[in-house]
C-alpha cells in the first residue's frame, strides 16, 4: 500500500509538470496575428490608410485607382471577388452588364478616391507646427496634384484650397487649429464615401442575384386568386417592369432568391404579402397571399407575355394588385 501511494503521487507530479510545461510553451509561442477589424466587423479603414499611404498619395499621377483597387485595396478590404471580377478578361458586353461591371468600376474608383482623401487628412493632421518645411511642402505638392481628381463632382474644392493656403503660412500654434478643422471637413467626406462604397461593393453579389431575379420576373402574368376569407375567385393581370425601372403601382418590395419570390404590396387598404415559387421552367408562379384585412388564399400565375416596353421605350405601367 505505501508503495502504491508513492507511485500514485509520483505519477501525479509528473503529469502536473508536463501540463505546466505545455502551458509555458504555449505562452511563449506567438499567437497568429488577427486581421485588423473594427468591433462591428467592418475593415479597419484607418489602418489601411496608414499602411498604404504612399500609393494613395501618388494617385492619380503615378498610378491608377482601379489598378490599385484590384491588386491592393480590394483584397485588403475583403472584396476579393469584386477585385477578381474587375480584373477578368474577355467578358462579353452582356455578361458585363449582368455582373454590373460599370457600377462596380465606379464604386471601386470612388472608394479609392475616398481613401486617398482620408490619407491626405491624416498627413495634414500630422503636419503640426513641429513638422519640417520639407514635409509641409511635400503635402502642398500632393494637394496640388490631386486637386482636380478629388474635387471632380464633390464638395472638396473649398476645404482643399483652404488647407493648401494654411500649409503655406508660417506654422504657429494659432494656425494649427484652423488647419485641423479644415482637415476634419475633408475627413468627414472621405469617411462617408469610403463606408458607402464599401457597403455597395460588399453587397454586390446580392445586387446581381436580385437583378437576375427581377429580369426573370419581368413580363405580364395572368393570376388566378382564391380568397379563403370569402371564397371568391379573381383573375387579374400583373405586369412587372424591367430591373431598374420602378412604377408607382409596383410592389413596395420584391425579393427573388432562386425560385422563391416575395412580394409586398402597400396600399391604403393595408399591406399584403405574396409568397410564390417559379415552376414550369419559369413560366408559372404558384403560392399564397395574406393581407392585413384578414384575407388569405392561393395564387396561380401564368406568364402571358415576355418582358417588353411600350412604343416610347418605357415599360407599361404595373396595375395595382389587391385581393378582395
Amino acid at each position: 500500500m505505501p508503495n502504491h501511494s508513492v507511485r500514485t503521487l509520483l505519477i501525479a507530479c509528473c503529469v502536473t509538470a508536463l501540463l505546466a510545461a505545455a502551458v509555458v510553451a504555449g505562452a511563449d509561442e506567438p499567437s497568429p496575428q488577427a486581421k485588423p477589424t473594427l468591433a462591428n466587423r467592418l475593415p479597419a479603414f484607418h489602418d489601411l490608410v496608414r499602411a498604404d499611404a504612399a500609393p494613395l498619395a501618388a494617385l492619380p499621377t503615378q498610378g491608377d485607382s482601379l489598378s490599385l483597387f484590384k491588386t491592393v485595396i480590394g483584397p485588403q478590404l475583403g472584396l476579393n471577388d469584386v477585385a477578381m471580377t474587375l480584373g477578368a478578361k474577355g467578358l462579353t458586353p452582356a455578361m458585363s452588364q449582368e455582373l454590373l461591371i460599370p457600377d462596380l468600376t465606379k464604386s471601386a474608383n470612388e472608394l479609392v478616391r475616398g481613401l486617398a482623401a482620408w490619407q491626405l487628412t491624416e498627413a495634414a493632421k500630422d503636419s503640426s507646427i513641429s513638422a519640417g518645411i520639407e514635409q509641409r511642402e511635400s503635402l502642398q505638392r500632393q494637394i496640388e496634384s490631386q486637386m482636380t481628381w478629388l474635387t471632380e463632382g464633390t464638395t472638396l474644392e473649398t476645404p482643399l484650397r483652404q488647407l493648401l493656403a494654411l500649409l503655406k503660412e508660417f506654422p504657429t500654434q494659432e494656425a494649427a487649429v484652423p488647419l485641423q478643422g479644415t482637415a476634419a471637413q475633408i475627413e468627414a467626406w472621405a469617411i462617408d464615401t469610403v463606408h458607402r462604397e464599401w457597403f455597395r461593393l460588399y453587397n454586390w453579389k446580392d445586387q446581381v442575384r436580385q437583378q437576375r431575379g427581377l429580369t426573370r420576373l419581368c413580363g405580364t402574368w395572368q393570376w388566378s386568386i382564391h380568397n379563403h376569407q370569402n371564397h371568391r375567385e379573381e383573375k387579374t393581370a400583373v405586369i412587372f417592369a424591367p430591373p431598374g425601372i420602378a412604377s408607382s403601382t409596383s410592389p413596395a418590395e420584391i425579393i427573388v432568391l432562386g425560385d422563391s419570390v416575395y412580394l409586398r404590396w402597400e396600399t391604403r387598404a393595408g399591406v399584403q404579402e405574396d409568397s410564390l415559387l417559379f415552376s414550369g421552367e419559369g413560366q408559372r408562379l404558384e403560392g399564397t397571399f395574406v393581407n392585413t384585412a384578414g384575407g388569405w388564399g392561393s395564387i396561380t400565375g401564368k406568364r402571358t407575355a415576355t418582358c417588353v416596353t411600350d412604343g416610347g421605350g418605357k415599360p407599361a405601367p404595373s396595375p395595382r394588385r389587391q385581393h378582395h
